[in-house]
């Protein structure tokens, strides 16, 4: 059985592979050509997506996969030239790979359509091809990818941390053998991009026994612990002596006698030429011979064979500064962080923002015109500025670039299009702008609503488009850049634009708003109508949009990661949705306020304005018991937060407090406060998480003096003042 942990492993690291080779083809099917670089890449992801499938035993996908990887091969190889139908015909494949990996990783897998989709799949590749895969030729001077070199070393480390474990504890009882295999196998598959031959030759062997081992073919014991152990040491030497050409064919042919003598040792029942992958050998129906030095078995009494893909190197002295390493390559490259780790970083330093305020805190209680006060605020100062140097590093580990959120989107675009028979270029730009890891997954969302609203609502099909006198190919485009300590993202079409009329009909028709409030309404916000939960002015139900979901997801989401929308339109000229995020969850800009004993925390984002109201700026409705603000011709609904949290508050009269005016999406509401204090940054910490959901809270923080500050939620308490007013 395989550890779940290993297959969800598998899992995510196929979403990334799936992300992008959909990038690399997407971008460009239009061209009908990929160069060589990008082509070695959708080879090498295929290529891992299969060793993983069958490592994790999701037979269904590698079966599927393998063939498509024996024409990419072919590609690669230039035995096939691309041209705008083939990728065409690579897209649906790769979106066919994602529909069997998710199937047969819940469970719904048809197990008699797949051999249908490889014949249909076989079909295709026969059209576009008549001749046989060609054997991988090893280029001169080739230089060492840096991403491989990285993958590599990572591989070795985990291989030898399991097995050194299992050897100093004596103890091979908490060895895995399935993520053992698959790293193994991995590490031989990729040893092809830096091509490499005798290694991975050497490593087949090595697969083999361990495959046998996880099928319960051959028992696991130390003495096959310590025997792995020195053949990969063996291994790891063997991969920089190839990159070098520093390794004779002898030698080579020793190395491989004396490892297919022990094994025999540990297998005298077994046949070795079995091949590790019979469920992808022995039962498709294709010629292997691209891949006869990693699927095929070496012969047990012919050890003499010379790798088919290096030619024998010739003696030669090399000098130092020449010499390629594998470790070498990979110390330049990145290394994998899991988040949890980054994310236990980040709270330690919120821990030290947080004693640091303590301290400023416990200075205050010290006499001002003393020597002692003055060195310590020296210092306290200093304090601060390292805290906040290691603040913003810690926070840059956690930023990802825009890359990672765009590689979703062009197979989407593309598909939903062709779906709508529109004709869309969509471009994307500020790819390098980084932004929150933690936000990614919350704004997926947001993106996905927009974009299919952009899609389905505002570009016009091509004869309309011509009408207008509109190139008939549509443009849709995200851009995202850095201002004002914000991300903004904004999502941009040339399509016809926001029927503003037919939003402000529906809205009125649904009761969203009355004539009263419409009469108040500029167009911009009569345009935030667009995000009203149950609005569409769609004419009929499709399957991408007409139900009145979607947009209002938008605006709650955006506002959870504490951001904003802003809505541009102009009719038969487009539309633009600018996303606004703060930089990072973690730290928030907020204003202290003080309600009777209580002091809460409100986001600045949140507010519009504040301001002490004269008595004949208050308005009261005496059929709904509500108070209004008057503010320059607009009137808007005042919330008592003392009554709402149901604390005593030190005023009752509204002149002698303060309104802080707030909005989210198309509400704008006034806060009545006693007072407000200072603005501070504080460390934000979810109250859900640690405690429970409270209504009107967001989250928390600790002060200075060690307390908790509540950090209000205002979208809730709007939402929650609704429900009373009702």
């Amino acid at each position: 059985m395989i550890d779940t942990e290993i297959i969800d492993f598998f899992m995510e690291e196929a979403e990334e592979l799936f992300d992008g080779m959909n990038s690399i083809l997407l971008k460009n099917e239009e061209a009908g050509e990929i160069d060589k670089e990008e082509i070695d890449s959708l080879f090498r992801n295929m290529h891992t997506i299969k060793g993983g499938a069958g490592s994790v035993g999701l037979i269904n996908l590698g079966n599927y996969t393998h063939h498509l990887e024996t024409f990419l091969d072919m590609v690669k190889d230039g035995e096939v030239t691309l041209n705008k139908e083939i990728i065409n015909f690579l897209i649906e494949s790769v979106s066919n790979m994602q529909d069997i990996l998710d199937k047969e990783y819940d469970g719904s897998i048809d197990e008699k359509n797949t051999p249908i989709m490889i014949d249909e799949l076989k079909k295709s590749i026969d059209i576009f091809t008549g001749s046989e895969p060609k054997k991988v030729e090893n280029p001169s001077n080739n230089e060492i990818p840096d991403a491989t070199a990285a993958e590599i070393i990572d591989l070795f480390e985990n291989i030898f941390s399991i097995l050194n474990i299992a050897e100093s504890s004596n103890d091979i009882s908490k060895i895995d053998i399935s993520e053992l295999f698959r790293y193994i196998h991995t590490l031989k598959g990729s040893a092809q991009f830096l091509y490499l031959s005798y290694f991975p030759t050497y490593m087949h062997d090595i697969e083999n026994i361990l495959d046998k081992v996880r099928n319960d073919k051959i028992e696991y014991t130390l003495e096959l612990n310590s025997f792995l152990l020195n053949s990969l040491t063996i291994g790891q030497e063997m991969i920089d002596l190839e990159l070098n050409n520093n390794l004779e064919q002898n030698k080579f042919n020793m190395e491989l006698t004396s490892l297919k003598s022990e094994i025999e040792e540990f297998d005298k029942a077994q046949d070795d030429s079995a091949p590790a992958f019979e469920i992808f050998d022995d039962e498709l129906d294709i010629d292997m011979s691209a891949f006869e030095i990693y699927d095929e078995p070496v012969a047990k009494k012919d050890i003499q064979l010379t790798p088919k893909t290096i030619q024998k190197p010739t003696k030669q002295v090399v000098k130092p500064t020449e010499i390629k390493s594998i470790k070498k390559t990979a110390a330049t490259s990145s290394i994998r962080v899991n988040l949890d780790k980054i994310d236990s970083l980040m709270n330690r330093v919120g821990d030290l923002v947080i004693t640091k305020s303590m301290l400023f805190q416990f200075s205050k209680s010290i006499k001002e015109d003393s020597e002692i006060y003055k060195q310590l605020q020296e210092k306290l100062e200093n304090l601060d500025r390292d805290i906040r140097e290691l603040q913003e590093s810690v926070m840059s580990v956690r930023m990802v670039p825009m890359e990672s959120v765009y590689s979703r989107l062009p197979k989407m675009v593309r598909d939903l299009s062709k779906k709508l028979d529109k004709k869309v270029k969509f471009e994307h730009f500020g790819d390098n702008v980084e932004i929150d890891k933690m936000m990614v997954e919350g704004l997926m969302d947001p993106l996905t609503h927009i974009i299919r609203n952009s899609l389905d609502h505002g570009i016009e099909i091509p004869d309309i488009r011509i009408n207008k006198n509109k190139d008939q190919t549509g443009t849709l485009s995200i851009t995202a850049s850095q201002e004002s300590g914000n991300i903004i993202i904004s999502i941009k079409d040339d399509g016809a634009g926001i029927n503003i009329d037919k939003i402000v009909e529906k809205a009125l028709e649904n009761g969203i708003i009355d004539q009263e409030q419409l009469s108040k309404m500029n167009d911009e916000e009569k345009t935030m109508l667009v995000f009203a939960p149950g609005l569409s002015t769609a004419s009929k139900v499709s399957d991408v949009s007409g139900r009145g979901v979607g947009m209002d997801v938008v605006m709650t989401n955006i506002s959870k990661l504490g951001g904003k929308v802003e809505v541009k339109t102009e009719k038969d000229v487009g539309s633009e949705f600018n996303i606004i995020l703060p930089l990072t969850l973690a730290i928030l800009d907020g204003l202290n306020i003080e309600v009777g004993d209580t002091n809460f925390i409100l986001p600045l984002s949140s507010i519009v304005e504040s301001l002490q109201p004269s008595p004949h700026m208050i308005k009261r409705v005496s059929n709904k018991n509500r108070e209004l603000v008057m503010l320059r011709h607009e009137f808007i609904p005042i919330i008592k937060l003392h009554s709402f949290f149901g604390v005593k508050s030190r005023y009752t009269n509204f002149e002698d407090g303060m309104l802080i005016i707030v909005k989210s999406s198309h509400n704008k509401v006034a806060l009545f406060v006693d007072n407000f204090l200072n603005q501070e940054q504080i460390v934000v910490k979810s109250l859900e998480k640690n405690y429970k959901k409270i209504k009107g809270i967001g989250a928390a923080t600790i002060r200075g003096d060690g307390s908790i500050g509540l950090i209000l939620d205002v979208m809730n308490i709007i939402e929650e003042n609704k429900i009373l007013a009702v």
